[in-house]
């Protein structure tokens, strides 16, 4: 379990000494308590008169979770309470939270902040303590973008090394922009020659594409998911080697790689 040395964090884009914050302590002197991010459901199968089990995949579990207490030297008021707690707490969404921690190296959490409570000294509030629920097994990288640039002719080559450390796929977001051509196609020689590609498009368009949330968006404003394979794009684990063949003004591939911090 990893020793937590960090004062200050980020929750939300606001820094915590805008309200003079700092993490305090935790409960075990540790980030992080319980099951560590990489436990794993295994699902299998037996089959009659067979004693072996079969496997058939598995579920990363849980999402990660853990403590967090953080307060002040001065007593917080009802009206600092009140901010804190609209800062904090009941949010209507996941929030990015940066433990500011050199050894994290700028990792973050997407997070709520659940369960808060109050925790006072002789009779006066200084503190709160609250668990911090993720959304997933893991932490995330700063966001990382590749950009090839322009390029005009049959194909282009390049390599993207993803360092996450889930044995499984990510989905980047994929953006490109025509240069006088009207296919695209994008194609992962690592991941069994998998072709991601589109056709029929306006010869300077300029497509976006989610392939987390699958979602296909145009500056044409035109439905373009019909002119599109359905191969999302991903990365699978460390090298990926790529093939662009198209006329492109840009090309940019963003994502957040999966850090295992708890364990």
């Amino acid at each position: 379990m990893a020793s937590f040395n960090a004062y200050d964090f980020v929750y939300d884009g606001i820094p915590s000494h805008t309200f003079d914050l700092k993490i305090i302590t935790f409960d075990d002197g540790g980030l992080f308590s319980g099951v560590g991010s990489s436990n794993v459901d295994i699902l299998t199968q037996r089959v009659l008169r067979k004693s072996k089990l079969y496997y058939l995949g598995r579920i990363q579990q849980p999402v990660l979770e853990f403590p967090f207490t953080f307060g002040t030297a001065h007593e917080l008021s009802g009206m600092d309470r009140d901010l804190i707690s609209a800062w904090l707490f009941g949010r209507s969404g996941y929030k990015k939270l940066e433990v500011l921690q050199d050894d994290l190296n700028s990792a973050w959490f997407n997070c709520f902040m659940t369960e808060p409570e109050p925790q006072y000294i002789g009779g006066i509030n200084y503190a709160f303590k609250c668990n911090v629920v993720c959304d997933s097994p893991f932490a995330y990288s700063p966001t990382k973008t590749i950009v090839t640039g322009s390029f005009a002719g049959e194909s282009y080559d390049f390599s993207i090394y993803n360092h996450s450390s889930d044995d499984d796929y990510l989905y980047p977001v994929v953006e490109f922009t025509l240069s006088g051509a009207n296919n695209f196609s994008l194609t992962n020689l690592t991941d069994n020659n998998r072709v991601f590609t589109f056709t029929g498009l306006l010869s300077t368009e300029t497509i976006t594409v989610d392939n987390d949330i699958q979602t296909v968006v145009t500056d044409s404003g035109i439905n373009r998911l019909s002119k599109f394979n359905k191969n999302w794009f991903r990365l699978v684990p460390k090298i990926n080697n790529l093939r662009v063949t198209s006329s492109i003004s840009n090309l940019e591939i963003t994502y957040n790689e999966r850090i295992k911090i708890g364990g």
